[in-house]
C-alpha cells in the first residue's frame, strides 16, 4: 500500500471510532504547506486530501473553513512532525514534514449524538445508580476526555507514518544536490515503462553532462565543485516541468524523465535546460563567477527502446555523441546512424515550446 493509501486508512478508521466514541465526525480532510517566513496569511497553499466516503466542503464553507485554519496555522512558528494543533473544535491539524500540515475537518453528527447519548446515559444510571468504576463526570466532560485520547491516538499514528515516509524520501535523495539518486532513478523507470507499455503513452529520457567539470575542479578546488553541481541541480530542475522527475546520477552526469513527452517536447525542454544552465553564472568558494556548459543526450520510449535499460544506454551514448560533435549541445537518438555521428536533430529557438 502507497503512503497515500495508509494514510487515507488511517484517517478512515480514525474517523470510524471518533463517530463511535465521540459523535464527531471526519467532514472532509485538506493538506495546508506552510509559506516561506515572513510571510501573508493568504499565501498559505492548500490542496484537498480525498477520503472516500467523506463530504466535502461546499464553496462558502471551504472559504471560511480554510480562513480559520491558516489563521491558527500562521501562529506556529515550529512545527516538528507530529504536533498537534485543535482548532476551535471544527479541525484538528498535525504537521508533517516539509512544511505541511494534514487538517481533518470536524463535525458534529446528530444523530450519532443522539445513539451515544442514549449508551452513556444507560452505562452511568439505572435502577440501582450510577454503575461501580465509572468516574463521576458530566457527558460532556466524557465525551471530550474521549475526544482527546482518540486525537492523540491518531496524532501518534500519523507521526509515524509520517516518519516512515520522511527515512523514504531520504533513501531516494542524493545528498549534496537535494535531486533524486539513481536507486530512484532505477524504479521510476521501471515504473515508467510498465505504464508506457500497458497504456501506449511515451516519454523521453535526458542525459545531462557538465563539459569540462574537470577543469572546475583542477583550477578552483573540489570544494567549489560540490558547490557548482548543487547549483546545477537548482539551474535544472527550475527548467523542466514540474512532472518531470530529474535524478543525480553520478558525479557531473543528470537524468531526467520527462513524462508524457514526445520527442519534440523532450527537445525543447532539453533546449531549455542547456541554455539555461549556459547563461547561469556560478561562483566558486573564493566568489569567482565561473560559466559551463552542458552536452544533452535524448532518447524515446517507444521509439528507440523497449527497456530502461536501452533507453539510458540509448541516451547515454547520444549524450557522448555531443560531447564529440563540440559539447553544448544537444544530440537526438538516431538509430540510423552509429552513437558517433549523431546530428542534432532541431537546434535552437526552442524556448518558446514548454512541453
Amino acid at each position: 500500500m502507497t503512503s497515500a493509501g495508509r494514510l487515507s486508512e488511517l484517517i478512515r478508521a480514525f474517523g470510524e471510532h471518533l463517530l463511535r466514541e465521540s459523535c464527531i465526525e471526519v467532514f472532509d480532510v485538506w493538506w495546508f504547506q506552510q509559506p516561506p517566513r515572513p510571510a501573508k496569511v493568504d499565501s498559505w497553499t492548500r490542496g484537498e486530501f480525498r477520503i472516500p466516503g467523506a463530504r466535502i466542503l461546499s464553496g462558502v464553507e471551504c472559504i471560511d473553513a480554510c480562513a480559520l485554519v491558516e489563521a491558527e496555522l500562521d501562529e506556529c512558528a515550529f512545527n516538528p512532525p507530529g504536533q498537534v494543533l485543535v482548532g476551535a473544535g471544527q479541525f484538528i491539524a498535525v504537521s508533517a514534514n516539509g512544511g505541511r500540515w494534514l487538517v481533518v475537518f470536524l463535525r458534529e453528527s446528530v444523530l450519532a449524538a443522539k445513539t451515544w447519548r442514549a449508551k452513556w446515559v444507560a452505562r452511568s444510571s439505572g435502577t440501582t445508580g450510577r454503575q461501580p468504576g465509572l468516574p463521576d463526570v458530566t457527558i460532556g466532560e466524557l465525551r471530550t476526555a474521549l475526544l482527546d485520547v482518540a486525537i492523540q491516538s491518531f496524532a501518534g499514528h500519523a507521526r509515524r507514518l509520517f516518519e516512515l515516509e520522511d527515512a523514504r524520501t531520504e533513501l531516494y535523495r542524493d545528498d549534496l544536490t537535494g535531486l533524486y539518486n539513481s536507486r530512484y532513478l532505477d524504479l521510476a523507470l521501471d515504473i515508467e515503462v510498465r505504464r508506457a507499455t500497458r497504456f501506449g503513452t511515451r516519454f523521453c529520457v535526458l542525459f545531462v553532462d557538465v563539459d569540462a567539470f574537470k577543469t572546475v575542479n583542477d583550477n578552483h578546488g573540489h570544494l567549489s565543485g560540490s558547490s557548482m553541481l548543487s547549483e546545477m541541480g537548482t539551474v535544472i530542475k527550475d527548467a523542466v516541468r514540474e512532472v518531470d522527475i530529474v535524478a543525480r546520477y553520478g558525479g557531473d552526469e543528470f537524468v531526467l524523465v520527462l513524462l508524457g513527452a514526445s520527442v519534440e517536447t523532450g527537445t525543447a525542454i532539453a533546449e531549455r535546460v542547456r541554455e539555461r544552465v549556459a547563461a547561469h553564472k556560478f561562483r566558486t568558494s573564493g566568489g569567482q563567477e565561473v560559466r559551463v556548459t552542458v552536452s544533452v543526450g535524448l532518447a524515446a520510449f517507444p521509439e528507440n527502446a523497449t527497456s530502461k535499460e536501452q533507453l539510458l544506454r540509448m541516451a547515454d551514448e547520444t549524450m557522448y555523441a555531443g560531447k564529440k560533435n563540440g559539447k553544448n549541445r544537444v544530440e537526438i537518438y538516431d538509430a540510423r546512424q552509429p552513437a558517433a555521428t549523431l546530428t542534432m536533430a532541431n537546434p535552437g529557438g526552442l524556448d518558446a515550446i514548454n512541453g
